[in-house]
């Protein structure tokens, strides 16, 4: 629960004239101590330090509650004071001092600190004697805490585990551990804790070695026994630690209806005579309800406010349970059974979601007394850590049976309490018992004999796992040594399954078989019982190296009840085939599956350990044998028929597959073949064991072992040739998971050696007519079949059937081919895992994340290990190249022979996958094209005979059948994939054969007789075949060979057999490769010919034109000796004339404004409007033009550390394609309905409107208003040519003339009957007299604005409707939360204005990060944005204004025109009156963007003459007043001592001898300056004026003023970029050649395009007017009162706020290098709102580095009228409604917008280059700088709205309520 103060209340003290202390110590000399004692004085205390504050609801006018507490403490006053009369006035004054504004509330608090100090340090001193911190510090010292760490983890909390020497993966490490140990050096794992498990550093048993840290090494070192904890302390510890317990054990079970038997009859009277409210409704916790239904029932039963609800459920969350209400027991019970007769709606149709919420009525004292037991606990479980022997006094009590407290109480009665006091139970147990191996064996036997009562209470509970007794199997099943004690003298193993028999399984049987009922997989109670499962995974996951006797029969006895389950589960879910109509509804298949999920692992576990122990592999041999004997699913009462084929007869068992049902879950038959694999390593047989079972009733033959898998692949094959289709999506679903990963290792595996198993115990030739059989192909392997065929029409029958051939095919080749399995190959487990990685890498490169996922899981926890050593043997792994990419093994080259393509476990697109690959990398070597089989490792010899199969009768015979009916082209049976099969099954035959593996094997002279190699020999030469003709060849190549091998049997022949062979080779037909080169080679010859002979004929005809034409060939021969260099002539200019020119043609400087400037040279821009497609051209009076932009609140640029709190701006951006306004507006209105329409699944209605948001039609950029595309600002005031230097007005009258202006305006201010100034009187007063043409020239004056289209001041009106829109939901300026926007707001034009400057500042510094010039290529988004924006700005500020004609495409009234004309009136007075800031505080670009587009106005106020700014002289005059003040800041800041810091000693002065080289008089001029106003010269100067009382003149060398220009270059970097980009917009004069692309932007570059002299000693030159206007911005009062407060730093906070010249550049928070040391750094980070839970989201914000609460409800702050999470909160704040937070225990970066977000990769990658987002494969991490610079720039280039935009469309993005992020 929340808390809230209530320190005021003094502790009134004890009614006792003695202290307890020494009550105890009395009756303790005369041995009369007693646990009473203590409990009493427990029970009595406890509600003193319990508070509650209970306030009306605004309904109901009753005053407020007195607390339990302080009726205690009036219960004291009255004894005290004998009923003294002030106690009513100090009731009332309590109760005034307690009221909050609160309705219908409850707070209430247990003040545990103060309990702990005087109740709980009184036992401490009781128990080791006075002074008991010291007596504590010499127990520490002594060191005896344990040599395991026991540390218990809560929920989140990182933990870590060795890969290479944890025995099992449940052995973790807490941090400090883990840190302090080796195995920080190995290859270890990270995770999070799921709350409940401890550390495992100390114990022997879980660790192969490295078993300690450095910290509990040293405990190992100390002695049992103490010198300080004597028997007397121990007797009293006994004494204390049972009334503890006995407390606990009584307060935390008590009942709801029999809390007052627990109390003292008399106090409670008492208490109720004070005041009524006595009692407590309580609210309990559980998993079926949510928060938000919790909440409702709250605010609606017990009417308090949603907060409160909200505060309530996120304690109940937490805690447990939480007080709702506390009054007299009517009114609490009355609450308690509105709460339980709430109907609440079920989420799931199960009986538990039916169930009302928890609720108990229990007394105030009963309350305080079990918060004071759950405290008790928490201090007890950290007490107990102290010494051995305190948990040895534990134990031993503990272990008492006829105490209340024993162990068999605890764990029973677990169930009956809520989370935190289960909780706190678990962690005493932990700490008290788990700690010594004794004590933990002790534990876990009473653990085992009360199992299944546990595991029913678990099941019918409904709190998680991790909160139930049940979790402690973890620490005990786990160790080996207890775990194989269990099984052995507390038969835990059948225990464990007879429990789950009877609670999971048993009702579910039919027929002695398992049949679920539908959305069994849903019910609670089936998947709590699957826990028990888990538990028998960690009881079997270590085998022991020798079985005893005990164990043997332990485990024996846990076999027969596996047995049990694996009879009932074989056939379950049977199924039939539908014909006639489909299913009416989809059967229950998920549980089963879920079931053998969760049963595998235990399977393979058992059988490794039969495996071990020849003893304990006999029995369980004959018992799964029993077991399947007596089992009669398929094999039972079944009639056999005899199938004859090839002249081999075979009696089959007739079970009709596609008639009766078959199932896919045979775990009996598979256990047995996973058994019958680890016989021969124990030179046991099949014929021997059933020799030994002669007595069974029935017996098992190799026919009744293979039936039921050959049952299941027949209907495998069906379902392919699509004979099952009616059978719906769940018999697909289940193949499918038969196939997969996750198991196929107990299915698809074992069912492929059930078959195996099959083949080598029966005859070859009967094998096969037994699966032909089962397959229903006999009569196809007869040799009439094509005649039978050909009387009977072609119908889908006949193609299902041909479809089965293949079917068929394939199991052969499984059957004979997937032998990488040990015990029936000569491989071992790593064999199996090298050839399973060599399969997978043929169909593509895997990175190692989607390598280890497409494994199985091993059993041992060192799975890990092996396949990385196996990994590293076949594979060679390709390191990530850039940001997207991962790294990715491929397969080494030699490897690809061992190539498969009928690899058992491929899926059809793996297989065609994998088959292209091979045939175009065979296709590149030159080799022949095909896909041959790989060899095949020798079989061990109770498999031998399995090879017989290749050369038996009936294998021959439909070899030859099928090449038969190839060469037949009227066959119909026959298809190219069974030739390909067979020849696939030859090549497996004949490199059998060569192997020499099988003495018996005589395949070559048994295919002598069928004509084998004839019968190849015409499929090469048939055209037909043509894709086989590869493939055949390699067999025909193989075959030989093997001839060869023959030969010495052969050479009987003589010469002539040789021959033969020769002539045989002459006619070898060619390859595919061969015969396509052939080609290739014919053509390439011919074409030479051709070209041959053409060129010939062409040869001809020249010469015979040659010689009718002599005399013109012999003229044209004398010009060219007269003038040998005629025509090349331009190629013989010199290096120097070429050099000269280059000079001259590059003289002109490109310059966009000044006396210089180059003039924009118009060109007619045409575009398509993307929505209509029509041609457009950007005319004035045509309709006006468009493009999207996005305009958004940013803080980008000013989230820099002086600026934390500054101020945000609006930024825009633009993606340029244009479209006609009417077209636009069409698609909008669109977009807004659908927007309207569409549910907002996923985002809050923040209380403020929005902007409708859509994207560009085009390129689908996301955007929230348009832009007006204009066409270029010189054509509207086109410049007249200048005739002479006196042309324009010099800078001196403009300064003149602006002076004047503000003079003007400010006195217009002062006097309000004060008439405008006109533009003839400014003029007048400032002395400009002579020619008005030279001022018009000078500004380029326009007598009247150009008309526009009419709809023009649509488009403007819209943008200026998002303008503020957006500034009010972000709260930039403190306007009311309006629903309509004031289109017409006085704001508007200079909110453009700002929106102009810091979409350019933000652009200049993005530039500037991603290292690019200016005269780099810009992107079109950038470079549309800033151009048409900065347009967009000086037409619409420069519409003229007059009383009589209002503008028609404005955004402005009268009152926002005169707004901003008095906006750039107090910047003019700012700037040249020195009145406002100073220019330390000025930000130059944004005041020069403000003074460019507003001052006109002032000048031209109600006249009908206008400007339209775009690079007049005026505009050049303005940019050099800011590049002046900009000048003056940087002087006035230049730290001389910083700088020289910076530089080495020796380093050369770049600026010296341009320094050196100025005028004499200039120099001094700079010197003077720097002297009178530098800040830093003049604080020195000053201090050590106080310092010295002598006045020290400042130094200022030439190589000083060399540092300040070069420190003045530097600072006016940023602010010529944002000019040149502002400027190069303005007038479109593109950036000269010579402007670098690939290097940093110069400073006499960038001055030279914008006019300005680089030179910067003429700024200083007396004779100009920039030295004065330098003086007068540095003369500024302000600046002395900034030099004053330099040397005074004690006296706290500036006055002024700087604005640094050049702004430091943001950036996101730096971040560790290491994950872990990031994990570890919130490891123990409180949540702000309850300073006893750690935070379980911590959420960092990258842009401040905040930790914030994420996602969670005790978290939420309001946002407007809402509760928002804490980052949605913060980003408001800090982002500007954006932000990027790490949620650091799941690895995972969240974009956070407005009311939406997204996920995306963390910058956080493992070695092998992946991330790991949710820590699932738990790597080590490393932070990539590369992907970190992304997420920055995505940031800097105000991207993450986009992103998310786009990562939210996508259709498949899981609904999530990002506003409670």
């Amino acid at each position: 629960m929340d808390r809230y103060d209530m320190e005021d209340v003094v502790v009134a003290p004890p009614a006792e004239c003695s202290s307890p202390l020494k009550e105890w110590r009395l009756k303790g000399q005369a041995g009369t101590l007693t646990r009473s004692d203590f409990t009493e004085f427990f029970k009595r205390e406890a509600p003193k330090y319990f508070e509650y504050q209970s306030v009306a609801t605004e309904t109901d006018p009753s005053t407020l509650t007195l607390s339990s507490f302080d009726a205690l403490r009036v219960q004291e006053t009255f004894r005290l004071t004998y009923f003294n009369a002030n106690v009513v006035s100090q009731v009332k004054q309590l109760q005034q001092s307690k009221r909050h504004n609160m309705h219908g509330s409850i707070k209430c608090m247990f003040k545990e600190a103060l309990a702990k100090e005087e109740l709980i340090d009184l036992v401490v001193e009781f128990i080791v004697g006075d002074n008991p911190t010291a007596a504590l510090e010499k127990l520490r010292l002594e060191g005896n805490t344990a040599t395991v760490c026991g540390k218990v983890f809560k929920n989140g909390e990182p933990t870590y585990s060795c890969r290479e020497c944890g025995v099992d993966p449940t052995c973790v490490l807490c941090v400090n551990c883990f840190k302090r140990s080796a195995h920080r050096f190995h290859k270890y794992k990270m995770s999070t804790s799921g709350g409940g498990g401890c550390c495992d550093c100390g114990d022997d048993e879980a660790w192969k070695k490295d078993h300690y840290c450095q910290l509990h090494l040293a405990n190992r070192k100390n002695p049992l026994e103490s010198k300080i904890l004597t028997d007397a302390v121990r007797e009293r510890a006994e004494i204390c630690f049972g009334a503890i317990l006995a407390f606990c054990v009584n307060y935390l079970e008590i009942e709801p209806n029999s809390s007052l038997e627990c109390l003292d009859g008399g106090n409670v009277e008492e208490g109720g005579e004070v005041d009524g409210a006595q009692y407590c409704t309580v609210l309990y916790n559980d998993e079926s309800h949510t928060f938000d239904q919790v909440i409702n029932t709250l605010t609606k039963i017990a009417k308090c406010s949603r907060k409160d609800a909200m505060e309530i459920v996120a304690a109940i969350d937490r805690e447990g349970r939480a007080v709702v209400k506390c009054d007299t027991f009517q009114e609490c019970n009355n609450l308690k059974t509105a709460i339980e007769n709430q109907m609440i709606p079920p989420l799931l149709s199960t009986s538990r979601h039916n169930q009302s919420l928890r609720t108990s009525v229990l007394h105030v004292r009963a309350v305080a007394c079990q918060q004071f037991a759950l405290q008790l606990l928490g201090w007890f479980q950290e007490f107990l850590v102290r010494h051995y022997l305190f948990r040895k006094t534990f134990a031993e009590l503990v272990q008492r049976k006829q105490e209340a407290f024993c162990i068999r109480h605890i764990l029973e009665h677990d169930v009956k309490l809520w989370k935190t006091a289960r909780t706190c139970w678990h962690r005493l147990l932990i700490s008290g018992m788990l700690m010594e191996y004794d004590n933990k064996m002790v534990l876990a036997q009473e653990f085992s004999r009360r199992y299944a009562t546990i595991v029913e209470d678990f099941i019918s509970d409904d709190h998680d796992h991790a909160f139930s007794i049940v979790s402690l199997s973890v620490q005990l099943f786990t160790v080996p040594s207890i775990a194989h004690h269990l099984i052995a003298h507390e038969g835990i193993f059948n225990k464990l399954l007879h429990t789950f028999y009877h609670v999971a399984i048993e009702k579910f049987i039919q027929n002695r078989t398992l049949h679920f009922s539908k959305n069994t997989a849903g019910l609670t109670f089936f998947k709590r019982a699957n826990y028990i499962l888990y538990d028998l995974r960690y009881l079997l996951s270590l085998k022991p190296d020798v079985l005893s006797n005990d164990l043997r029969s332990g485990f024996l006895e846990g076999c027969r009840a596996l047995m049990r389950v694996l009879n009932v589960m074989q056939g379950m879910e049977s199924i039939t085939r539908q014909t006639g109509q489909h299913m009416d509804y989809e059967p229950e298949w998920e549980c089963a599956f879920n079931l053998h999920i969760k049963l595998a692992t235990t399977i393979s576990q058992v059988i490794e350990w039969a495996a071990s122990d020849v003893k304990l592999l006999r029995k369980l041999y004959k018992m799964t044998v029993r077991a399947l004997v007596t089992n009669s699913f398929i094999v039972a009462g079944e009639k056999t028929e005899a199938r004859s084929v090839a002249g081999h007869v075979a009696s089959c068992l007739m079970y009709d597959v596609s008639v009766k049902p078959v199932s896919i879950h045979l775990p009996l038959s598979r256990f047995y073949a996973g058994i019958y694999l680890h016989l021969g390593a124990h030179g046991m047989t099949y014929d021997l064991l059933q020799s030994e079972m002669e007595g069974l009733a029935g017996k098992l033959t190799p026919r009744e072992i293979i039936e039921p898998v050959l049952c299941t692949h027949a209907m495998i094959a069906q379902v392919a040739a699509g004979m099952w289709r009616r059978n719906g999506y769940s018999l697909l679903h289940q193949l499918y998971f038969y196939r997969n990963v996750r198991c196929r290792v107990e299915m698809l595996d074992r069912d492929i050696v059930c078959l195996q198993i099959g083949a080598s115990l029966m005859e070859s030739n009967e094998f096969l007519i037994h699966v032909l059989n089962k397959f229903n192909l006999i009569a196809w392997a007869q040799d009439n079949y094509e005649s039978m065929l050909a009387e009977s029409p072609l119908d889908d029958e006949f193609m299902r059937q041909l479809s089965m051939i293949d079917e068929f095919l394939e199991l052969l080749i499984v059957i004979i081919g997937e032998r990488w399995m040990p015990g029936v190959s000569m491989v071992s487990e790593e064999d199996r895992l090298r050839k399973e990685i060599i399969q997978l890498l043929c169909t593509k490169s895997y990175s190692h994340s989607e390598l280890s996922r497409a494994l199985p899981d091993g059993n041992s926890g060192n799975s890990d290990n092996i396949f990385e050593d196996v990994i590293n043997t076949v594979a060679v792994f390709k390191k990530p190249v850039g940001v997207d990419s991962k790294g990715v093994y491929e397969l080494k080259e030699h490897l690809f022979e061992e190539f498969n393509v009928y690899f058992y476990h491929y899926t059809k697109e793996d297989k065609s996958k994998a088959e292209e690959l091979q045939r175009e990398r065979r296709k590149a070597k030159k080799e022949l094209v095909c896909c041959p089989p790989p060899m095949l490792p020798q079989l061990t010899p109770e498999f031998t005979s399995m090879a017989n199969i290749l050369q038996c009768n009936v294998f021959l015979s439909i070899c030859t059948l099928i090449m038969e009916r190839a060469l037949d082209t009227r066959s119909r049976s026959f298809t190219e994939s069974h030739l390909q099969k067979i020849l696939h099954l030859l090549g497996f035959a004949i490199q059998e054969e060569l192997s020499d593996h099988y003495p018996f094997l005589s395949f070559y002279e048994r295919s002598q007789q069928y004509g084998i190699l004839e019968k190849l020999d015409e499929l090469a030469r048939c055209s037909r075949l043509e894709a086989h003709r590869d493939f055949v060849l390699w067999t025909i190549r193989r075959y030989k060979e093997l001839q060869a091998k023959q030969a010495p049997a052969d050479s009987e022949a003589g010469p002539s057999g040789s021959q033969q062979g020769n002539r045989g080779g002459e006619d070898q037909p060619l390859s595919s490769e061969e015969q396509v080169r052939q080609e290739k080679e014919e053509r390439a010859r011919l074409a030479a010919e051709r070209r041959a002979k053409i060129m010939a004929q062409m040869k001809n005809a020249q010469k015979s034109f040659m010689k009718s034409n002599a005399e013109l060939f012999a003229v044209s021969d004398k010009e060219a000796g007269e003038n040998p260099a005629g025509p090349m002539e331009w190629e013989d200019i010199s290096e120097e004339d070429e050099e000269q020119q280059g000079a001259v043609a590059l003289k002109p400087q490109v310059a966009c404004l000044g006396p210089e400037r180059r003039f924009y040279q118009g060109t007619e821009t045409n575009f398509k409007c993307i929505l209509c497609i029509e041609n457009c051209a950007i005319s004035r009076s045509g309709p006006p033009l468009v493009s999207s932009a996005f305009v958004q609140t940013s803080r980008v640029i000013f989230t820099t550390p002086n600026m934390r709190n500054g101020p945000s701006a609006l930024h825009m951006s633009c993606c340029g394609h244009v479209m006609h306004y009417s077209c636009w507006q069409e698609y909008y209105t669109n977009e807004e309905t659908k927007e309207q329409r569409r549910p907002h699944r996923n985002r809050a209605a923040l209380s403020q409107p929005a902007n409708v948001e859509f994207h560009c039609p085009y390129c689908r950029t996301l955007s929230n208003t348009v832009l007006p595309v204009i066409e270029s600002l010189s054509t509207f005031s086109p410049p007249t040519p200048a005739v002479g230097d006196s042309s324009y007005l010099p800078p001196d009258s403009f300064m003149e003339i602006m002076r004047t202006l503000a003079t003007e305006w400010a006195a217009l201010k002062d006097e309000e009957m004060c008439p405008f100034p006109t533009l003839e009187g400014i003029l007048h007063k400032s002395g400009v007299v002579g020619d008005k043409a030279q001022f018009e020239r000078s500004i380029q004056l326009i007598e009247w604005m150009p008309q526009l289209h009419e709809r023009y001041s649509d488009v403007a009106a819209f943008l200026g409707k998002a303008l503020l829109t957006q500034s009010q939901q972000s709260h930039l300026k403190d306007l009311p939360a309006v629903s309509v926007v004031d289109p017409e707001n006085s704001e508007l034009v200079p909110m453009l204005w700002d929106t102009c400057s810091y979409t350019l500042q933000a652009l200049e510094i993005f530039l500037f990060e991603s290292q690019k010039p200016l005269k780099a290529e810009l992107p079109m988004r950038s470079q549309s944005c800033a151009i048409n924006l900065v347009r967009a700005c000086s037409l619409l500020s420069a519409s003229p204004w007059t009383d009589e004609q209002p503008p028609k495409h404005s955004l402005r009234s009268a009152d926002a025109h005169r707004f901003q004309v008095g906006k750039c009136d107090q910047l003019l007075d700012t700037v040249f009156n020195q009145k406002g800031n100073s220019v330390l505080e000025w930000d130059c670009f944004r005041l020069l963007v403000t003074f460019q587009f507003g001052v006109y106005n002032l000048l031209l106020w109600n006249s009908s003459q206008t400007v339209v700014p775009s690079g007049s002289m005026f505009d050049f005059y303005i940019l050099q007043t800011m590049f002046v003040a900009h000048l003056t800041k940087a002087v006035l800041c230049f730290d001389l001592e910083k700088e020289q810091a910076k530089r080495a000693p020796h380093d050369e002065l770049a600026e010296l001898p341009y320094v050196e080289q100025l005028p004499s008089r200039v120099r001094d001029n700079m010197v003077v300056f720097y002297r009178r106003y530098n800040i830093p010269a003049r604080v020195l100067q000053r201090s050590k004026l106080y310092k010295q009382s002598v006045e020290e003149v400042i130094p200022c060398e030439p190589h000083h003023l060399a540092l300040l220009i070069e420190y003045v270059q530097r600072q006016m970097r940023s602010f010529l970029r944002c000019a040149c980009l502002f400027y190069r917009c303005l007038t479109d004069v593109d950036f000269p050649d010579s402007f670098p692309t690939d290097q940093p932007d110069r400073f006499e570059l960038m001055c030279q395009y914008l006019g300005l002299d680089p030179r910067l000693g003429v700024y200083f030159d007396m004779e100009t007017v920039f030295a004065t206007l330098m003086q007068s911005f540095a003369s500024h009062p302000h600046i002395d009162r900034e030099v004053e407060e330099r040397l005074q730093p004690e006296a706290g906070a500036r006055s002024l706020q700087l604005e640094p010249c050049l702004r430091p550049l943001p950036r996101l928070q730096p971040l560790y290098d290491d994950y872990s040391d990031l994990i570890n750094s919130v490891s123990d980070i409180f949540c702000p709102n309850n300073e006893r839970e750690e935070m379980k989201t911590p959420t960092m914000c990258l842009i401040c580095g905040a930790i914030l609460c994420g996602q969670s409800y005790c978290c939420q702050p309001e946002l407007g009228k809402m509760s928002v999470g804490a980052c949605t909160h913060h980003a408001h704040a800090c982002g500007a409604e954006v932000g990027i937070f790490l949620r650091i225990r799941d690895c995972q970066v969240v974009y956070l917008g407005r009311g939406k977000g997204c996920l995306i990769q963390p910058p956080y990658l493992d070695e092998y280059g992946e991330t790991d987002m949710g820590l699932r494969r738990g790597n080590p991490l490393r932070l990539c700088q590369a992907a970190y610079s992304r997420i920055f720039l995505q940031w800097l280039g105000h991207g993450l709205h986009e992103e998310i935009a786009r990562l939210n469309d996508n259709t498949n993005v899981m609904a999530t309520q990002w506003h409670h992020m």
